[in-house]
């Protein structure tokens, strides 16, 4: 699933089952997202990992991403538990 802004645009869940993994399919989505967003003439992909998913980071920087300093807010508009 891939959505933007305009201007930046946000690969979400990207993934794929154990046996897929390291075969090129990651690779074909994320490249796919990719194509999708540069029809919509958007400039920027940005996305994000979460920190007890750092295994992936490797494959991503494979990609050509890269960790830019950044700070991330958020705030949870409803109450969860």
């Amino acid at each position: 699933m891939v959505g933007h802004d305009g201007h930046r645009g946000w690969p979400y869940y990207v993934a794929s089952t154990p046996d897929q993994q390291k075969n090129g399919t990651g690779q074909v989505m994320v490249e796919a997202g990719e194509r999708w967003l540069r029809d919509r003439k958007v400039p920027k992909v940005q996305l994000m990992i979460r920190d007890t998913n750092a295994t992936v980071v490797p494959f991503y920087e494979r990609l050509g991403y890269e960790d830019p300093p950044r700070v991330i807010m958020s705030k949870w508009l409803h109450q969860t538990g």
